[in-house]
């Protein structure tokens, strides 16, 4: 009994001291090195890093005689605000802790430039964190996941499918889903409503618009595949709202399972549509939208896989999603 108790104890010493090294000895070594370099920064707070100031809300400093905010085109301090604070005073080039992960902060163009020419982009690496983090959403084949030489290939093969004359061919179907958008809103207001959920018809259009420039697919079948992203960011961003935090996912199980899941069903779906592309009849020339293009070029001996067409088809397709969802004004009321 006293040899198992004592074991006992001994694990919960071994836990208790990896513990103290992952979320305060490790980072806290980091840190000195950065700073011992010139780094210089907001001071983290281990394990959660400047996370709190992050999410702390800003305090308006004005008084209720000086009428409304006034229009400003200061975007960056409205929406990040603690960047536009530590700029104040760090400078344009500092580093923030997410959780134990640092970043580096550069708002000087002459400094990126003297990186670019002193290191190779290819070899600058991805943030290891929101590789762990996003795969559901990114996978780990695309472009923004990728280092290295796989960053070259992909690079050399999916510019072309954005050259000015392939963007040029996908206005069209822009303009349609935009129109059929506008006319909705006509007939929804000549009806008598007084409002119109705009947030929700941008999302749903631009979904409308990224489902035929990238697959060229109806809109039932980009309905299914932007529905579970979108389901899927939710549940990401829910799982990981610490994000760089040690095993912070495992406190939403739950959202992190849900996110895993939707990932796998989303890649189904865009397995069958490449297949399906592939089985095709062969022709000279190929279907003017991403993933033909990408298809097109896609005939060396440096050819994307399957599972990186996908990943690629993923990482357009959010990317284009998701300005949309934090530009957009919300529910906004349309009066008559």
């Amino acid at each position: 009994m006293a040899i198992a108790t004592l074991l006992f104890f001994l694990l919960l010493l071994v836990i208790a001291s990896f513990g103290v090294f992952i979320f305060l000895v490790s980072p806290g070594l980091a840190e000195w090195r950065l700073r011992k370099n010139g780094f210089t920064g907001p001071m983290p707070s281990f394990p959660l890093g400047n996370i709190l100031d992050m999410t702390k809300k800003e305090k308006m400093n004005r008084e209720p005689s000086q009428g409304p905010l006034q229009p400003s085109h200061d975007i960056h301090s409205l929406v990040f605000p603690y960047f536009s604070r530590w700029c104040k005073s760090y400078g344009k080039v500092f580093i923030y802790w997410l959780g134990t992960e640092p970043f580096l902060y550069v708002a000087e163009p002459e400094y990126i430039k003297n990186l670019s020419s002193a290191v190779a982009a290819k070899n600058w690496g991805k943030p290891t964190v929101f590789k762990r983090d996003r795969k559901p959403m990114f996978g780990d084949g695309g472009l923004v996941m990728v280092d290295g030489d796989d960053w070259v290939r992909h690079r050399h093969i999916i510019t072309p499918a954005f050259s000015t004359s392939n963007l040029n061919a996908m206005i069209s179907s822009m303009v349609e889903s935009t129109s059929n958008m506008l006319g909705e809103w006509s007939a929804i207001t000549s009806a008598g409503a007084r409002e119109v959920d705009v947030e929700r018809d941008i999302i749903r259009n631009a979904s409308e618009i990224i489902a035929k420039a990238s697959f060229s697919i109806n809109n039932d079948e980009g309905k299914a595949v932007f529905e579970k992203l979108k389901a899927m960011q939710a549940a990401l961003f829910t799982s990981n709202r610490l994000v760089g935090v040690p095993f912070s996912k495992y406190l939403h199980a739950k959202e992190t399972l849900k996110a895993q899941r939707l990932g796998e069903e989303i890649d189904g779906l865009l397995f069958s549509i490449i297949e399906s592309r592939y089985n095709e009849r062969p022709s000279n020339v190929p279907q003017q939208d991403l993933l033909g293009l990408l298809i097109a070029g896609n005939k060396n001996s440096s050819r994307l896989t399957s599972r990186e067409l996908v990943d690629e088809c993923k990482t357009f397709s959010l990317v284009g999603m998701r300005p949309l969802r934090w530009l957009s004004l919300g529910r906004c009321s349309c009066l008559l």
